[in-house]
């Protein structure tokens, strides 16, 4: 079990990689990308609290819709109404955040990203896809409101919650 110059793989590994860490944070730097790189730093803040709401919404509103289709409660299906409006708007703010997120890695991070771009793409690849089937059923449950059955309205609550929670998995996951 021996890898390149005769060393165990786990240390081979573990050396390419930090030599990979080594020339990404050595690496020529233009002036002044210290304070882009903070201000990306904020950008993460915001988009990281507005994805937690967008995992998260679709469930809650989920909950209350089912509630107020079973028990036939009005309240209920007020607040899913209304956090089904609010998640539109959070959902909308997120994919700007998350545009705006994606050009900074690109620019303010381009050792990385020449070094590891191929790895990090596939993640963030599954993510956009994951997005954008949020997305519609985003838009289908909210044009569908009393135009589809009550039921089947709920049931464009899951392939939210689904596509939300692939979404942050292939993100965290780089």
């Amino acid at each position: 079990m021996s890898g390149w110059n005769n060393r165990p793989c786990s240390t081979v590994t573990t050396v390419y990689l930090a030599e990979a860490l080594l020339v990404v944070a050595e690496g020529q730097q233009p002036p002044g990308l210290m304070p882009a790189r903070q201000q990306m730093a904020v950008s993460l803040g915001w988009h990281i609290v507005l994805a937690c709401f967008g995992v998260a919404f679709p469930t809650m509103i989920f909950v209350m819709r089912r509630r107020g289709i079973v028990r036939d409660g009005p309240v209920a299906m007020g607040l899913a109404r209304r956090w089904a409006k609010v998640s539109a708007v959070l959902f909308a703010i997120g994919a700007v955040s998350g545009t705006i997120l994606s050009f900074e890695m690109g620019l303010l991070w381009p050792g990385l990203m020449g070094r590891f771009g191929d790895v990090l793409g596939l993640p963030f690849a599954f993510e956009g896809l994951s997005f954008f089937v949020e997305a519609i059923f985003l838009g289908i449950y909210l044009y569908g409101w009393d135009r589809m059955p009550p039921r089947r309205h709920l049931l464009m609550l899951i392939p939210m919650g689904i596509a939300g929670v692939v979404g942050t998995f292939c993100v965290v996951s780089v």
